[in-house]
């Protein structure tokens, strides 16, 4: 009957409104990095601070759907198996220690804080590898127990199999398996051949992940800040891990005074009544090295509550042997261990787990690039991604049948990959097979991101842009394959010389027409240029135009030298509806004034040649 209330509790606040919440930025990513082939998971994981296992399986689950509430599900399923693993590693942990008469109780006692758990319950709900990891971390730690209770060989191979696997889904693991295997060898040391084997065994298989992924990871991470970690900052990640670990979101400290006098209080009771306390070195032993190796990787990379994960089961583990002990002493005092803990994290519970604000800074819609490119992108374009979040969410919404395709050149936080090796790889094939293909990018030149605009605006052909919040949008047409160049010697207003414009002499309707500029000042220029590229029909009526900085924003007329040739590209599309030449006109405006700069003659723009245009067969 327990079993059922808990279970039943367990999955009713697993599903309370698991579909109805927006997807998260770190969702996104795991939707973007799982829709990717199998070598580029492994490629951009080992470049991530987070191995490929859950990815992988993720990959999987996406063949059935790719709703809020079914990409979350296996997350749910996760959590639910970590309850009654939660009760079997506990009852264990108990029998380990010598404390068999008591190890019924722990077990219930655990799985009733694991079901209550905010922080179990928040990755429930969450399409990360956080829950995953808590359910193989426990089922790793259980067969440990049981291989040194019983030397069972089938309990060594289930260890082996669950310990790489959870190592493969999130590296903090391996902390909470050290603790549980120097656990053990204090406490068993006659298993040490079968425990040292079955690590062994362990270590061998995770090997290639080792050589393959850690050395450009840490060298990745570490050459932001260095790994050294002063008493400063040691105390306040140890702080924030104490609070994070409790999950005291959204209730302040109280819930964290309250675990702490709670452990505190059984601990004095149970010395008191001559209790061993031997069996509370393996919670402590996890908790503790997890708290450092995140307090160390912190200090390289970024803090994060979620790092401490793996080690929320043993804190849990703790609380019910706290409990445990207080129950025995008096029944009313267990029970008023379990009201404080419950009034301390109910604010948690109902206020902060289920809106997911930890996972969310600020407004965030995950429709808002989907909107903007199904609105502006044919079937036929591609949508390259500076960061795979935001490809994650647009493969959320996006419909095979009638949006366009996506790839990615990753920029921005989490992964930056090396920009040579992405775009021979990527972007140069996809200029062959897509006339055009729009560039999202997540906070426009900023770091990384300014090599990649620099490259495009150079070799590709801008056509137009637009900011939306903090994201850039960018349209470029890919070079055709025919073009011709007319050398100009034009002189606009006595001081910019168009030295010369190739572009595009035969197209379709629409179809594209690439225009490259050849800019040249003698003497240095003050104000602030906009160069235009036009397309005219005979009569005289505007079908096509870009207007723009010179080098698409990146090279303002100011910032040019006497005698440099400053290369200028533009994109031009034909509309669907025009099948007559065209006339190509270029020119420069004043920004402030819109006042155009003036040729000798008095025309203030050159027209550079005729662009024919077919009618586009059908």
């Amino acid at each position: 009957m327990v079993w059922l209330a808990l279970f039943l509790s367990a999955f009713a606040l697993r599903m309370y409104r698991l579909g109805q919440q927006p997807l998260s930025w770190d969702e996104g990513w795991s939707i973007g990095l799982s829709s990717l082939p199998w070598s580029e998971i492994h490629r951009i994981t080992a470049l991530d601070v987070h191995p490929p296992l859950y990815y992988d399986l993720l990959k999987l689950w996406l063949t059935l759907g790719r709703n809020e509430l079914l990409l979350r599900f296996l997350s749910v399923i996760a959590g639910m198996v970590s309850i009654p693993l939660a009760y079997a590693t506990a009852r264990a942990w108990m029998r380990t220690a010598g404390n068999r008469d008591r190890d019924e109780q722990t077990g219930l006692f655990t799985a009733a804080v694991a079901t209550f758990s905010p922080f179990l319950l928040y990755y429930s709900q969450v399409v990360r590898m956080f829950s995953l990891c808590v359910m193989l971390t426990l089922l790793a730690v259980h067969s440990l127990l049981k291989v040194a209770d019983r030397g069972e060989i089938r309990a060594s191979v289930v260890f082996v199999l669950s310990a790489v696997a959870a190592v493969y889904t999130f590296y903090y693991s391996a902390f909470v398996l050290a603790a549980a295997f120097l656990y053990i060898l204090l406490l068993r040391p006659r298993r040490r051949l079968a425990l040292c084997l079955s690590a062994a065994v362990a270590v061998l298989l995770y090997a290639p992940w080792l050589l393959y992924a850690v050395p450009p990871m840490l060298e990745r991470v570490g050459s932001r800040t260095g790994f050294a970690l002063g008493a400063a900052d040691l105390l306040r990640f140890l702080t924030d891990g104490m609070y994070g670990l409790v999950f005291a979101y959204g209730a302040g400290w109280i819930p964290v005074y309250v675990v702490l006098l709670l452990l505190l209080t059984a601990v004095l009771v149970a010395w008191r009544r001559g209790e061993s306390l031997r069996c509370l070195l393996l919670p402590l032993l996890a908790v503790v090295l997890t708290l450092l190796a995140v307090s160390v990787g912190a200090k390289a990379h970024m803090f994060a509550a979620r790092y401490l994960i793996a080690a929320s089961p043993f804190l849990a583990f703790f609380i019910a042997w706290a409990v445990g002990v207080l129950w025995q002493r008096a029944k009313w005092l267990g029970m008023l261990g379990l009201l404080a803990l419950v009034v301390s994290t109910l604010p948690t519970l109902t206020g902060y787990v289920y809106p997911k604000s930890y996972e969310v800074s600020g407004a965030f819609d995950p429709q808002a690039d989907y909107r903007f490119l199904t609105d502006k992108a044919d079937p036929d374009d591609l949508v390259v991604f500076n960061v795979l979040s935001l490809a994650g969410l647009y493969e959320r919404f996006r419909d095979p049948a009638r949006d366009a395709d996506w790839s990615y050149v990753l920029r921005w936080d989490p992964v930056v990959e090396p920009l040579e090796a992405a775009l021979t790889g990527r972007v140069l094939p996809a200029t062959r097979s897509h006339q055009r293909l729009w560039f999202v990018l997540y906070k426009g030149t900023v770091a990384a991101n300014y090599a990649l605009k620099e490259w495009l605006d150079q070799y590709l052909f801008p056509a137009q842009g637009q900011w939306q919040e903090d994201t850039l949008y960018v349209q470029y047409l890919s070079p055709t394959a025919e073009t011709v160049r007319a050398d100009q010697q034009m002189v606009f207003d006595g001081k910019i010389w168009l030295k010369a414009a190739e572009f595009t002499p035969r197209t379709q309707s629409d179809g594209p027409v690439t225009v490259r500029l050849t800019w040249e000042v003698e003497e240095p220029v003050s104000q602030n240029y906009k160069v235009f590229a036009h397309l005219y029909s005979t009569e005289g009526r505007l079908v096509a135009q870009h207007d723009a900085v010179p080098q698409n924003e990146l090279r303002p007329t100011w910032s040019w030298q006497p005698g440099e040739q400053v290369v200028d590209n533009h994109g031009l599309w034909v509309p669907e509806d025009i099948s007559a030449p065209l006339r190509l006109a270029v020119g420069l405006y004043d920004a402030e004034t819109n006042s155009r700069l003036a040729l000798p003659g008095g025309a203030d723009y050159a027209e550079v040649g005729i662009v024919e245009v077919v009618s586009r067969a059908r």
